[in-house]
């Protein structure tokens, strides 16, 4: 008899949290605040897109996005107005996506508006520095390193234990971005860790200036190698402003 009380007790307490839970949200979605959320019109709300792979290469997607109107009402209710940028958003990763396929190379970033700088030479770092621009630096010696919110570094070893050594010193410090490139890095050490794998799809040299300058577009990772002087530079710079394009830095531009 005992049992049959507990167990009506227990179906009575967890409907009462039901009916409770139901209430709750009903007067929440009857709020002037609730209700002003369910106008809005554009949450920026997007599908996920998936990878592209093509052999052993493969382009970014994007992970998918839906706002989460409870969550963002109660921060708003907690802040006690209406604020577009309290929205709460949930997020889906696409079906293929770079996680599951970290043995391809990638080939360019996903986003059309913004491409990256790779360069190997200190030539540059003074007016990449006084223009503002993020860029990412190969990197083999840890003395090398010029800690700076605009500079993105790849560990650019070859060589096992001296990847090991660079790479313990850019974990300890925080600067360690889990990107390697094909051609310099010890990709066996990166397979062996799980970091990306970038190969630059455009390489700009002395040779090359004016084609590079026609060709730059969105999603690009320029590698500019250290033949190239810096007027040369300055060319395509202006020309990919003059396109609207923004230089991030390597792992925001491969970013899901």
């Amino acid at each position: 008899m005992k049992n049959v009380k507990y167990a009506v007790l227990i179906v009575m307490s967890i409907f009462s949290f039901y009916i409770s839970d139901k209430l709750l949200l009903m007067v929440e979605g009857m709020s002037p605040l609730m209700q002003t959320i369910n106008e809005v019109k554009d949450f920026r709300e997007y599908e996920p897109v998936n990878a592209i792979i093509e052999g052993n290469t493969i382009i970014p997607g994007k992970r998918g996005r839906t706002i989460n109107k409870r969550e963002t009402y109660l921060k708003m209710n907690d802040f006690g107005t209406f604020n577009e940028t309290f929205f709460v958003y949930d997020y889906q990763e696409p079906e293929i996506s770079l996680k599951d396929n970290l043995d391809k190379i990638i080939i360019k970033g996903n986003n059309n508006s913004a491409i990256s700088l790779i360069v190997d030479t200190d030539i540059f770092d003074e007016y990449l520095k006084g223009e503002n621009i993020k860029y990412t630096k190969l990197i083999n010696d840890e003395n090398k390193i010029k800690k700076s919110d605009l500079i993105n570094y790849v560990n650019a070893n070859g060589d096992e234990t001296d990847f090991y050594d660079l790479n313990y010193y850019l974990k300890r410090n925080k600067i360690n971005n889990k990107i390697c490139l094909v051609g310099f890095s010890n990709i066996k050490v990166c397979n062996d860790l799980r970091y990306y794998l970038v190969e630059p799809n455009l390489n700009m040299y002395h040779s090359n200036v004016v084609s590079i300058k026609s060709k730059v577009s969105g999603g690009d990772i320029l590698y500019v190698h250290d033949n190239v002087s810096l007027a040369e530079l300055k060319v395509v710079i202006n020309e990919i402003k003059y396109k609207g394009l923004t230089i991030v830095h390597l792992n925001d531009l491969i970013k899901e």
